[in-house]
């Protein structure tokens, strides 16, 4: 039988839920069958939720509360989701207690960050003086900047070299690291691009999009395929 692939997506304040199809075919195209999960409050269903699914695919959105990390929300921080949060946080903290793999980009990538006791920038223009646009003008399906990848690391033994390009939709990014998270890439300015959890299970986090990189690129294929 095919895994089962909890994704988490966008909840707007009415509670609707929606998710970009472009998430739900890299899965389905890797051998996954996607399953997307609605907002619910109920500690039980959010229970069965983990125990149904074999993994979480935490996906791209609006920006995470600061409330999370111990901040106030600043001028350039962008429209958020308290829905979501809510939602993400309490499944996040169930599925990290059991070994089931988790897999997290942009958004994604920096709440588990967050949910791990670490830290975001909350606007990379504003608090960071970088040459490297992290909002792109191009196309979502053209990648816009290099990435480092560091030796002996996850990403580094999955797709055999220590430089890729990736795309960027993202103007808040990884400040501290949470608990037990190391780095797998970064931007030449620094950005952190990906990280993983140390250890053997697995949770892999990347900030740029490779579901938007997945049909033209083999390296961003294998992400999700290793998933």
């Amino acid at each position: 039988m095919k895994p089962l692939i909890g994704i988490l997506a966008e909840v707007d304040i009415d509670a609707v839920t929606k998710v970009q199809n472009t998430y739900a075919e890299a899965i389905e195209k890797s051998g996954g069958v996607p399953i997307l999960l609605p907002y619910i409050e109920n500690a039980e269903t959010i229970k069965c939720f983990v125990e149904l699914c074999d993994g979480f695919f935490f996906t791209g959105g609006a920006d995470i509360d600061p409330v999370y990390y111990g901040e106030s929300v600043s001028d350039a921080c962008g429209p958020i989701q308290p829905l979501r949060d809510a939602l993400e946080f309490r499944l996040f903290e169930a599925v990290i207690a059991t070994e089931k793999p988790i897999l997290a980009i942009c958004r994604g990538a920096q709440l588990v960050n967050v949910a791990l006791g670490g830290t975001l920038y909350q606007d990379i223009p504003s608090e960071l003086d970088t040459w490297i646009a992290h909002r792109q003008s191009e196309a979502k399906c053209s990648p816009s900047h290099a990435v480092s990848v560091l030796s002996d690391t996850p990403l580094e033994r999955l797709i055999g070299t220590v430089q890729m390009t990736a795309n960027s939709f993202h103007h808040q990014a990884v400040k501290r690291l949470g608990r037990d998270l190391s780095v797998m890439a970064l931007a030449e300015d620094g950005i952190i691009e990906a990280f993983f959890l140390k250890g053997t299970r697995y949770l892999r986090a990347y900030q740029w999009h490779p579901e938007r990189l997945f049909e033209a690129d083999a390296q961003n294929r294998m992400i999700f395929s290793i998933f």
